[in-house]
């Protein structure tokens, strides 16, 4: 039980774009790495161009001879970068005691450290240069229950971070690369509501628990709520969750709702994330043939139908990503991604009627090159599509125009590092 639910914590945190506060680099690069697992084997650098391997040398040469093994059909351990991509933790979960912890620098491949924890905690992630890993006693709770500062290079705590209450329901949150502040989507917390209800964005320092600042987001609501429809386990519950970025520089935070016809058009609140103050609320479109409008019709949600959308920053901060899901009581359904022009509101792309089926696919994470040219898409090609299967796509940063494709067997994971 504790090795599963492991694996569903850590798959999650792993799938996610993290939030960057660094600036596009003006030197060399990280890397693109996939893998398949999440115990440190097969990371291989792509071609930022081609999307084929580098070479065959995987980045650690392998996997620590008392790391435990992960069982077939889920992982046991997860991958974490420092902020800065040149450190790496591989961590390992045990069914019982602390986790075993080995942190190796990217640059040289070599192990750096092993630090044995002095309880069982789970692994969140590390400071910038991989002196301090970020951990929450086990068992894992919420993002703001106490966490533990373990000295990176011999798993000692060092410091301990209190807990806090968000005040309702956390509908979506992220955390900066650099572990010092959190921000949250929270709505009232109510088990019997019957709608969405209005969003407040906050924030807090990590290291204290201190509230920094809570701005109610105007005519936007979200959250979960009773449907009125039961199924085979009880009532039906449907969630609303809006797009939540943080910029690369780390001074804004973006909302995005885009809870109707597929992304092509919403709203997008810009706040300062040192005061909190709202900057900018925008809405945007796409102008839109009937052609367009009946393809879109295909996919949009309908009420009651869960919808999460999600929102990134380009390396510069001027373009936004966002995509959305929808679940449906049929099944899954693709809303589409657009590239947005923060400043202007001008819809620079969209992926949608780009190919045959487009609707039924399942885009899993998104990744900008360093010089913000392309971005690197991996998605899952399901139900009428032909062919079928996990894709990685090199697509144009504006337009969203396929410019590569290479197709996998599997799932990849992906992590920005700098190789040997």
């Amino acid at each position: 039980m504790r090795l599963a639910l492991a694996c569903a914590l850590l798959v999650a945190a792993c799938t996610s774009a993290p939030a960057s506060r660094e600036q596009p680099p003006s030197g060399p690069s990280p890397s693109l790495y996939l893998t398949a697992s999440l115990d440190g084997s097969g990371l291989i650098a792509i071609d930022p161009l081609t999307l084929g391997d580098i070479s065959n040398r995987q980045l650690l040469t392998g996997t620590p001879s008392d790391m435990p093994s992960c069982p077939v059909g889920g992982p046991c351990a997860l991958v974490a970068p420092s902020g800065d991509g040149r450190s790496l933790a591989v961590v390992g979960y045990e069914a019982k005691g602390p986790p075993a912890i080995f942190i190796f620098d990217t640059r040289t491949s070599s192990l750096r450290s092993r630090p044995i924890p002095e309880v069982p905690v789970i692994v969140d992630g590390l400071n910038a240069d991989g002196s301090r890993i970020y951990t929450r006693a086990w068992p894992p709770t919420s993002l703001t229950a106490e966490r533990l500062v373990l000295d990176g290079s011999n798993g000692k705590i060092v410091d301990r971070e209190p807990a806090f209450s968000v005040g309702g329901e956390e509908v979506a949150t992220l955390i900066d690369s650099e572990q010092r502040r959190i921000y949250a989507l929270v709505v009232a917390a109510d088990p019997q509501a019957i709608g969405p209800r209005q969003v407040a964005a906050s924030a807090w320092d990590l290291k204290t628990g201190t509230a920094l600042w809570r701005r109610e987001i105007p005519g936007l609501i979200a959250g979960s709520w009773l449907t009125g429809r039961t199924g085979a386990e009880g009532d039906i519950r449907t969630r609303l969750v809006p797009g939540l970025a943080l910029s690369p520089d780390g001074r804004r935070l973006a909302i995005v709702r885009a809870f109707d016809c597929c992304v092509v058009a919403g709203t997008y609140w810009l706040l300062d994330t040192t005061s909190g103050d709202l900057s900018a609320e925008r809405k945007y479109s796409r102008g839109t043939s009937i052609l367009e409008q009946i393809f879109g019709a295909i996919a949009a949600a309908k009420e009651d139908d869960g919808v999460t959308v999600g929102a990134s920053f380009g390396p510069d901060g001027q373009v936004l990503y966002i995509t959305g899901q929808s679940w449906k009581p049929d099944g899954y359904q693709y809303l589409g991604m657009t590239a947005l022009d923060v400043e202007s509101t001008k819809v620079l792309g969209s992926d949608i009627k780009m190919e045959q089926w487009w609707y039924e696919n399942h885009v899993f994470w998104l990744r900008p090159s360093a010089d913000g040219r392309w971005l690197y898409v991996f998605l899952q090609r399901t139900g009428n599509a032909d062919p079928k299967g996990y894709f990685l796509r090199r697509v144009d940063a504006r337009t969203l125009s396929v410019a590569a494709e290479r197709r996998f067997d599997s799932y990849r994971f992906a992590f920005s590092l700098f190789g040997p």
